[in-house]
Protein backbone atom coordinates (compact mmCIF):
# COMPACT_ATOMS: atom_id res chain seq x y z
CA UNK A 1 0.00 0.00 0.00
CA UNK A 2 1.05 3.46 -0.60
CA UNK A 3 1.50 5.55 2.23
CA UNK A 4 0.52 9.65 1.54
CA UNK A 5 1.33 12.70 3.81
CA UNK A 6 -1.09 15.18 3.15
CA UNK A 7 -0.61 19.13 4.26
CA UNK A 8 -3.81 21.45 4.38
CA UNK A 9 -3.38 24.61 2.21
CA UNK A 10 -6.79 25.88 2.22
CA UNK A 11 -8.55 26.26 5.51
CA UNK A 12 -11.68 27.25 3.71
CA UNK A 13 -12.12 24.52 0.99
CA UNK A 14 -9.77 22.21 2.76
CA UNK A 15 -7.80 20.79 -0.51
CA UNK A 16 -4.65 19.34 -0.07
CA UNK A 17 -1.45 18.92 -1.57
CA UNK A 18 0.84 15.84 -1.87
CA UNK A 19 4.13 16.03 0.44
CA UNK A 20 5.02 13.16 0.14
CA UNK A 21 4.59 9.41 -0.79
CA UNK A 22 5.76 7.01 1.76
CA UNK A 23 6.01 2.95 2.16
CA UNK A 24 7.09 0.57 5.02
CA UNK A 25 10.15 -1.19 4.96
CA UNK A 26 12.83 -2.93 6.66
CA UNK A 27 16.20 -0.84 7.29
CA UNK A 28 18.64 -0.53 9.74
CA UNK A 29 20.21 2.85 11.92
CA UNK A 30 23.41 0.99 12.61
CA UNK A 31 25.18 -2.29 12.16
CA UNK A 32 24.71 -4.91 14.57
CA UNK A 33 22.22 -8.16 15.44
CA UNK A 34 18.94 -8.72 13.88
CA UNK A 35 17.39 -6.13 16.63
CA UNK A 36 18.92 -3.44 13.84
CA UNK A 37 16.06 -4.29 11.73
CA UNK A 38 13.76 -2.04 11.68
CA UNK A 39 10.15 -2.19 10.31
CA UNK A 40 9.04 1.40 9.63
CA UNK A 41 7.93 4.29 7.37
CA UNK A 42 9.96 5.76 5.01
CA UNK A 43 10.11 7.64 1.61
CA UNK A 44 8.68 5.78 -1.32
CA UNK A 45 11.20 6.53 -4.50
CA UNK A 46 10.61 7.68 -7.95
CA UNK A 47 11.55 5.95 -11.32
CA UNK A 48 14.50 8.65 -12.97
CA UNK A 49 14.98 8.12 -16.58
CA UNK A 50 15.77 4.74 -17.67
CA UNK A 51 14.31 2.66 -14.56
CA UNK A 52 11.16 1.59 -13.07
CA UNK A 53 9.21 1.44 -9.69
CA UNK A 54 8.36 -2.14 -8.91
CA UNK A 55 5.65 -2.76 -6.48
CA UNK A 56 7.66 -5.42 -4.75
CA UNK A 57 5.68 -8.59 -3.97
CA UNK A 58 8.57 -10.49 -2.50
CA UNK A 59 12.17 -10.47 -1.67
CA UNK A 60 14.99 -13.10 -1.44
CA UNK A 61 17.19 -13.34 1.38
CA UNK A 62 20.75 -13.96 0.41
CA UNK A 63 24.00 -14.61 2.87
CA UNK A 64 25.33 -10.60 1.89
CA UNK A 65 22.11 -9.10 2.99
CA UNK A 66 22.95 -10.98 6.91
CA UNK A 67 26.82 -9.78 6.58
CA UNK A 68 25.65 -6.41 5.37
CA UNK A 69 23.62 -5.85 8.31
CA UNK A 70 26.38 -6.84 11.00
CA UNK A 71 28.90 -5.11 9.41
CA UNK A 72 29.68 -2.61 6.54
CA UNK A 73 31.48 -4.17 4.04
CA UNK A 74 33.87 -3.52 0.86
CA UNK A 75 31.80 -5.17 -1.53
CA UNK A 76 28.43 -3.09 -0.76
CA UNK A 77 29.51 -0.11 0.67
CA UNK A 78 32.63 0.85 -1.39
CA UNK A 79 35.12 3.86 -0.54
CA UNK A 80 32.74 6.08 0.27
CA UNK A 81 30.99 3.99 2.59
CA UNK A 82 27.19 3.40 3.45
CA UNK A 83 24.66 6.27 4.31
CA UNK A 84 22.53 5.41 6.90
CA UNK A 85 18.94 4.31 7.45
CA UNK A 86 19.79 1.32 4.94
CA UNK A 87 17.76 -0.71 3.26
CA UNK A 88 19.05 -4.11 3.02
CA UNK A 89 18.39 -6.65 0.29
CA UNK A 90 18.68 -7.31 -3.59
CA UNK A 91 16.63 -10.32 -4.65
CA UNK A 92 13.37 -9.04 -6.06
CA UNK A 93 9.97 -9.70 -7.57
CA UNK A 94 6.96 -7.69 -8.19
CA UNK A 95 4.90 -5.45 -10.45
CA UNK A 96 5.84 -2.47 -12.34
CA UNK A 97 3.93 0.48 -11.46
CA UNK A 98 5.52 3.08 -12.88
CA UNK A 99 8.02 3.94 -15.77
CA UNK A 100 10.84 6.60 -15.58
CA UNK A 101 11.86 9.01 -19.02
CA UNK A 102 12.87 6.76 -22.09
CA UNK A 103 11.53 3.57 -20.56
CA UNK A 104 10.29 1.34 -23.77
CA UNK A 105 11.39 -2.31 -22.28
CA UNK A 106 8.59 -2.57 -19.40
CA UNK A 107 5.30 -1.68 -19.19
CA UNK A 108 2.65 -0.75 -16.32
CA UNK A 109 1.75 -4.08 -15.09
CA UNK A 110 4.56 -6.54 -16.26
CA UNK A 111 5.57 -8.72 -13.81
CA UNK A 112 9.11 -9.23 -13.46
CA UNK A 113 12.53 -10.33 -11.51
CA UNK A 114 15.79 -9.38 -10.77
CA UNK A 115 18.71 -8.04 -8.67
CA UNK A 116 18.87 -4.06 -9.15
CA UNK A 117 22.06 -2.59 -8.62
CA UNK A 118 24.05 -5.08 -6.48
CA UNK A 119 26.60 -4.46 -4.97
CA UNK A 120 24.94 -1.27 -4.43
CA UNK A 121 21.78 -0.65 -2.38
CA UNK A 122 18.79 -1.79 -3.87
CA UNK A 123 16.22 -1.72 -0.79
CA UNK A 124 14.66 -5.42 -1.64
CA UNK A 125 13.21 -4.72 1.64
CA UNK A 126 10.59 -2.27 0.91
CA UNK A 127 7.11 -2.29 -0.68
CA UNK A 128 8.41 0.02 -3.63
CA UNK A 129 12.09 -0.11 -5.29
CA UNK A 130 13.18 1.40 -8.25
CA UNK A 131 15.33 -0.31 -10.95
CA UNK A 132 17.49 0.19 -14.23
CA UNK A 133 16.02 -1.73 -17.13
CA UNK A 134 18.91 -3.12 -17.61
CA UNK A 135 18.68 -5.04 -14.30
CA UNK A 136 15.54 -7.33 -14.81
CA UNK A 137 13.71 -9.23 -16.66
CA UNK A 138 10.42 -10.79 -16.96
CA UNK A 139 9.54 -12.85 -14.45
CA UNK A 140 8.94 -16.52 -15.43
CA UNK A 141 5.47 -17.79 -15.53
CA UNK A 142 5.85 -20.87 -14.18
CA UNK A 143 7.36 -19.58 -11.23
CA UNK A 144 4.99 -17.75 -8.12
CA UNK A 145 6.45 -14.11 -6.91
CA UNK A 146 7.71 -15.66 -3.83
CA UNK A 147 9.78 -18.09 -6.03
CA UNK A 148 11.18 -15.97 -8.47
CA UNK A 149 12.65 -13.58 -5.78
CA UNK A 150 14.65 -16.66 -4.20
CA UNK A 151 15.78 -16.75 -7.75
CA UNK A 152 18.49 -13.58 -8.79
CA UNK A 153 21.77 -13.27 -6.91
CA UNK A 154 21.62 -17.33 -6.44
CA UNK A 155 21.23 -18.41 -10.26
CA UNK A 156 23.05 -15.08 -12.21
CA UNK A 157 26.15 -16.13 -9.50
CA UNK A 158 26.03 -19.98 -10.47
CA UNK A 159 25.63 -19.04 -14.58
CA UNK A 160 28.40 -16.19 -14.63
CA UNK A 161 30.68 -18.68 -12.17
CA UNK A 162 29.96 -21.92 -15.05
CA UNK A 163 29.89 -20.63 -18.06
CA UNK A 164 31.14 -16.87 -17.97
CA UNK A 165 33.77 -17.61 -16.23
CA UNK A 166 34.91 -21.13 -16.27
CA UNK A 167 33.32 -21.57 -19.65
CA UNK A 168 31.88 -25.17 -19.02
CA UNK A 169 30.81 -27.43 -21.59
CA UNK A 170 29.19 -30.65 -22.53
CA UNK A 171 30.94 -33.72 -21.51
CA UNK A 172 33.19 -32.01 -18.51
CA UNK A 173 33.22 -33.03 -14.91
CA UNK A 174 32.50 -30.04 -12.54
CA UNK A 175 32.88 -30.19 -8.39
CA UNK A 176 30.86 -28.17 -6.71
CA UNK A 177 31.45 -27.62 -3.07
CA UNK A 178 28.19 -27.16 -0.89
CA UNK A 179 25.34 -28.59 -3.19
CA UNK A 180 22.14 -27.97 -1.19
CA UNK A 181 22.70 -24.18 -0.55
CA UNK A 182 20.93 -20.85 -2.61
CA UNK A 183 24.18 -21.08 -5.25
CA UNK A 184 24.76 -24.89 -4.91
CA UNK A 185 21.04 -26.46 -5.61
CA UNK A 186 21.04 -23.65 -8.79
CA UNK A 187 25.14 -24.60 -10.14
CA UNK A 188 23.96 -28.24 -10.05
CA UNK A 189 20.99 -28.11 -12.41
CA UNK A 190 22.57 -25.53 -14.73
CA UNK A 191 25.55 -27.59 -14.94
CA UNK A 192 23.71 -30.41 -15.63
CA UNK A 193 21.18 -28.48 -18.52
CA UNK A 194 24.82 -27.70 -20.02
CA UNK A 195 25.23 -31.55 -20.47
CA UNK A 196 28.22 -31.79 -17.57
CA UNK A 197 28.73 -34.49 -15.39
CA UNK A 198 27.89 -33.11 -11.69
CA UNK A 199 29.60 -33.96 -7.78
CA UNK A 200 28.76 -32.14 -5.14
CA UNK A 201 28.95 -32.49 -1.34
CA UNK A 202 26.35 -32.18 0.89
CA UNK A 203 25.18 -33.45 4.78
CA UNK A 204 23.22 -36.68 4.91
CA UNK A 205 19.89 -34.91 5.01
CA UNK A 206 20.24 -33.39 1.83
CA UNK A 207 21.71 -36.04 -0.36
CA UNK A 208 18.25 -37.48 -2.01
CA UNK A 209 17.37 -33.58 -2.54
CA UNK A 210 20.56 -32.81 -4.45
CA UNK A 211 20.60 -36.26 -6.50
CA UNK A 212 16.90 -34.87 -7.42
CA UNK A 213 18.32 -32.16 -8.84
CA UNK A 214 20.27 -33.95 -11.09
CA UNK A 215 23.86 -34.43 -9.07
CA UNK A 216 25.22 -37.81 -10.85
CA UNK A 217 28.03 -38.77 -7.56
CA UNK A 218 27.21 -37.08 -4.02
CA UNK A 219 29.81 -37.11 -1.06
CA UNK A 220 28.95 -36.87 2.25
CA UNK A 221 31.39 -34.41 3.66
CA UNK A 222 30.30 -35.75 7.20
CA UNK A 223 31.72 -39.63 6.21
CA UNK A 224 34.36 -38.94 2.99
CA UNK A 225 37.33 -37.01 2.79
CA UNK A 226 36.54 -35.48 -1.28
CA UNK A 227 39.82 -36.12 -2.85
CA UNK A 228 39.00 -39.59 -2.09
CA UNK A 229 36.33 -39.34 -4.34
CA UNK A 230 36.99 -36.60 -6.63
CA UNK A 231 39.65 -36.78 -9.24
CA UNK A 232 40.32 -34.20 -11.91
CA UNK A 233 37.76 -32.25 -12.36
CA UNK A 234 37.37 -30.02 -15.39
CA UNK A 235 35.59 -27.17 -13.28
CA UNK A 236 35.75 -26.51 -9.36
CA UNK A 237 32.75 -24.14 -8.04
CA UNK A 238 33.60 -23.56 -4.31
CA UNK A 239 30.62 -21.78 -2.79
CA UNK A 240 31.78 -22.42 0.89
CA UNK A 241 35.55 -20.96 1.10
CA UNK A 242 37.61 -21.11 3.77
CA UNK A 243 39.30 -24.59 3.98
CA UNK A 244 37.57 -25.91 1.38
CA UNK A 245 39.39 -23.94 -1.04
CA UNK A 246 42.48 -26.14 -0.20
CA UNK A 247 40.28 -29.00 -1.16
CA UNK A 248 39.40 -27.38 -4.23
CA UNK A 249 43.15 -27.82 -5.81
CA UNK A 250 44.06 -31.34 -4.48
CA UNK A 251 40.37 -32.20 -7.14
CA UNK A 252 41.12 -30.19 -9.98
CA UNK A 253 42.74 -31.29 -13.06
CA UNK A 254 45.98 -29.67 -14.35
CA UNK A 255 44.67 -26.98 -16.63
CA UNK A 256 41.66 -26.95 -14.97
CA UNK A 257 39.67 -23.79 -13.39
CA UNK A 258 38.98 -23.04 -9.77
CA UNK A 259 36.04 -20.20 -8.65
CA UNK A 260 35.78 -19.14 -5.38
CA UNK A 261 33.04 -16.56 -4.51
CA UNK A 262 33.49 -13.82 -1.87
CA UNK A 263 33.32 -14.11 1.48
CA UNK A 264 36.39 -15.31 3.72
CA UNK A 265 39.42 -13.00 4.07
CA UNK A 266 43.16 -13.68 2.51
CA UNK A 267 41.42 -16.48 0.16
CA UNK A 268 42.34 -14.66 -3.01
CA UNK A 269 46.27 -14.86 -2.39
CA UNK A 270 45.87 -18.04 -1.06
CA UNK A 271 43.42 -19.04 -4.07
CA UNK A 272 46.39 -16.75 -6.63
CA UNK A 273 49.59 -18.99 -5.23
CA UNK A 274 48.06 -22.79 -5.43
CA UNK A 275 46.96 -21.65 -8.96
CA UNK A 276 50.16 -20.73 -10.14
CA UNK A 277 51.90 -23.84 -8.09
CA UNK A 278 49.49 -26.26 -10.05
CA UNK A 279 48.97 -24.64 -13.24
CA UNK A 280 45.64 -24.08 -12.76
CA UNK A 281 43.14 -21.30 -13.73
CA UNK A 282 41.50 -19.04 -10.25
CA UNK A 283 38.84 -16.54 -9.94
CA UNK A 284 37.33 -14.96 -7.43
CA UNK A 285 34.00 -13.32 -8.68
CA UNK A 286 31.43 -11.05 -7.65
CA UNK A 287 27.98 -11.29 -8.98
CA UNK A 288 26.37 -8.70 -11.30
CA UNK A 289 22.84 -7.89 -12.23
CA UNK A 290 22.05 -9.00 -15.97
CA UNK A 291 18.67 -8.60 -17.22
CA UNK A 292 19.74 -10.48 -20.30
CA UNK A 293 20.60 -13.95 -18.92
CA UNK A 294 17.97 -13.74 -16.41
CA UNK A 295 15.67 -13.91 -19.35
CA UNK A 296 17.33 -16.97 -20.68
CA UNK A 297 17.09 -18.85 -17.01
CA UNK A 298 13.18 -17.45 -17.26
CA UNK A 299 12.92 -19.70 -20.63
CA UNK A 300 14.37 -22.49 -18.16
CA UNK A 301 11.94 -22.32 -15.69
CA UNK A 302 8.86 -22.13 -17.93
CA UNK A 303 9.95 -24.96 -20.05
CA UNK A 304 10.84 -27.14 -16.95
CA UNK A 305 14.36 -27.34 -17.12
CA UNK A 306 15.06 -25.46 -14.00
CA UNK A 307 13.49 -25.61 -10.33
CA UNK A 308 13.77 -23.16 -7.26
CA UNK A 309 13.22 -24.72 -3.51
CA UNK A 310 12.40 -22.19 -1.11
CA UNK A 311 13.00 -23.65 2.60
CA UNK A 312 11.29 -21.10 4.19
CA UNK A 313 8.99 -17.43 3.95
CA UNK A 314 8.63 -14.63 6.01
CA UNK A 315 6.54 -11.84 6.15
CA UNK A 316 8.60 -8.69 5.35
CA UNK A 317 8.31 -7.59 9.07
CA UNK A 318 9.61 -10.93 10.39
CA UNK A 319 13.16 -10.17 8.39
CA UNK A 320 15.01 -10.83 11.42
CA UNK A 321 13.63 -14.33 11.74
CA UNK A 322 14.71 -15.08 7.83
CA UNK A 323 18.27 -13.60 8.63
CA UNK A 324 18.21 -16.06 11.60
CA UNK A 325 17.29 -18.80 9.32
CA UNK A 326 19.62 -17.48 6.60
CA UNK A 327 22.78 -17.29 9.20
CA UNK A 328 22.38 -21.30 11.10
CA UNK A 329 23.71 -22.22 7.34
CA UNK A 330 21.26 -24.83 7.34
CA UNK A 331 19.53 -24.32 4.58
CA UNK A 332 17.89 -25.79 1.82
CA UNK A 333 18.33 -23.48 -1.11
CA UNK A 334 16.44 -20.22 -0.36
CA UNK A 335 14.96 -18.16 2.08
CA UNK A 336 11.95 -15.55 1.15
CA UNK A 337 10.42 -12.63 2.60
CA UNK A 338 6.74 -11.67 1.17
CA UNK A 339 6.07 -8.19 1.07
CA UNK A 340 2.63 -8.28 -0.09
Amino acid sequence: MIHEMFEMCDDTTRSYKIRMATMKAVQIHTFGDVDVLKYEETERPEPQAGEVLVRVRAAGVNPVDYVSRQRAIPITTGAAGVSLPYILGWDISGEVVALGAGVTEFAVGDAVYGMPRFPGEAKAYSEYTTAPVADLARKPQRLSYEEAAAVPLAALTSWQALFDTAHLQAGQTVFIAGGAGGTGHFAIQLAKWKGAKVITTTSARNIEFVRSLGADVVVDYTQQAVEDVVKDADVVLDTVGGENLRQAFKVVKPGGTVVLLPGHKGMRELGEELAARQGVTFALILVHPDGKELAEMAQLFDAGKLTVHVDATFPLQEAAQAHKLSESGHVRGKVVLTVA
